[in-house]
């Protein structure tokens, strides 16, 4: 750890990146695209669509039994898809901190000096599931790594399934509040028309990748915006 201090972060990069060559240099590349769609709204886009599909391939629109099996079909769909994202998310990620071993070390060192980690089993159960449905099993993975210097995957294990289960089961709830009032939308004549092309938009991933692309758009227009009125404050005084 002393050695990782010693040297500047640029250092620390390009030691890490040095020594991943041909199939570890592809590794780190692949990582970091599956982030980018992970963090980014990749899965956040592909869920709705799972949802909306799930519910309209068992719903008749006519009848209650046919609707609540259209729920529960979008829960099932939508517990399975955000588990597997999430559980793969997690390893994946764990894993390829291995690639980096320097800049994991050097985080962790300043993360642990600040105090701003804590090792998961410290972490009360409603600081687990916020972390875990907000955003993402991966990240407490990270803050376990980064608190405890832990690399070891196995060891977290029980980690992973709670708070994949944890995360899975809550999007899975929200989902079926969601299809019910799809449901009695559906179901009511004066709302029926409306609920159906909602449904039908609903299916369809691009128009998540375009309200999901739309809104980071914004954000990171605004955040320059602002950072720019800063700069200009800033120069000016």
């Amino acid at each position: 750890m002393t050695e990782v201090a010693a040297e500047s972060l640029w250092q620390t990069v390009k030691r890490d990146f040095s020594g991943a060559a041909g199939l570890k240099l592809l590794g780190v590349v692949l990582l970091l695209a599956w982030m980018a769609f992970q963090w980014g709204f990749g899965n956040d886009a592909l869920l709705p669509s799972i949802a909306a599909t799930a519910f309209d391939s068992v719903d008749d629109g006519e009848t209650w039994l046919a609707g609540f099996g259209g729920v529960a079909t979008a829960m099932a769909a939508s517990f399975v898809f955000w588990g597997a994202t999430q559980a793969f998310d997690a390893v994946i990620t764990m894993a390829g901190l291995g690639l980096l071993p320097g800049l994991t070390d050097r985080i962790s060192a300043y993360l642990q000096r600040k105090g701003w980690v804590t090792p998961y089993r410290d972490m009360k159960w409603s600081t687990r599931w916020l972390i875990a449905y907000a955003t993402g099993v991966s990240v407490l993975c990270l803050i376990d790594r980064f608190a405890t210097g832990d690399t070891g995957i196995r060891g977290r294990k029980h980690l992973i399934v709670t708070a994949t289960l944890l995360s899975a089961g809550t999007v899975a709830a929200v989902v079926g509040v969601i299809t019910t009032a799809a449901m009695v939308g559906t179901r009511i004549p004066a709302t029926e028309d409306a609920t159906q092309v909602l449904i039908r938009y609903a299916k369809n991933p691009l128009t998540w990748i375009v309200i999901f692309g739309s809104v980071y758009a914004i954000s990171a227009l605004r955040s320059s915006l602002g950072t720019n009125e800063s700069e200009t404050a800033t120069s000016s005084e």
